[in-house]
């Protein structure tokens, strides 16, 4: 007469089959959840050790990486895109150069600074986020005149520009020769 497996025999069996395919997506699960906080995080501090200077290309790489990085249903993923389209928006709109639109996009960004703050584990202020970045005078002043140089070359090889006009060279007059 056989022996039927009892219970323990079909758990026995359950758990040398399925352990090691439930630990290896385990696995997974954690490896994808670690690599979505180390982009946040990246990302976080790209924009963070580049906020003295908005022009540069990891700044702007930055901002355009938000709504890759962001891209989850969460609400505060949600949240990160709504501030940082708010953001987007307010440097489109007309008034670019004055002193209320500056002030009013600056806002923004500090406000989406802090929500990517908190997402990743970091709790700044507002008045820290707006006032407590370094910047060089001399940086400033080679990014000022770097734009400038850019500037005028733009204007001098445009149609605006250097006009060149040739003109014909008229002969130097003529004098006599002193007689010694």
């Amino acid at each position: 007469m056989p022996l039927r497996p009892s219970w323990f025999d079909w758990l026995t069996v359950a758990a040398i089959v399925l352990g090691p395919v439930l630990a290896l997506l385990s696995q997974r699960v954690l490896d994808r959840l670690r690599q979505r906080k180390d982009q946040r995080q990246r990302l976080y501090f790209a924009l963070m050790a580049s906020r003295a200077q908005q022009l540069s290309p990891n700044h702007v790489q930055a901002l355009n990486s938000i709504d890759i990085v962001f891209s989850g249903t969460s609400k505060q993923d949600q949240a990160i895109r709504a501030k940082y389209h708010a953001w987007i928006e307010q440097m489109g709109r007309p008034g670019e150069g004055t002193a209320e639109w500056a002030e009013r996009g600056n806002d923004l960004k500090v406000e989406l600074y802090q929500a990517i703050g908190e997402a990743v584990g970091f709790k700044f202020s507002i008045d820290y986020l707006k006032r407590q970045a370094y910047l060089p005078v001399a940086q400033s002043d080679w990014d000022m005149q770097a734009r400038q140089i850019q500037t005028a070359l733009a204007r001098a090889v445009t149609a605006d520009g250097v006009k060149v006009e040739i003109v014909e060279k008229k002969p130097a007059p003529a004098f006599p020769k002193p007689p010694f």
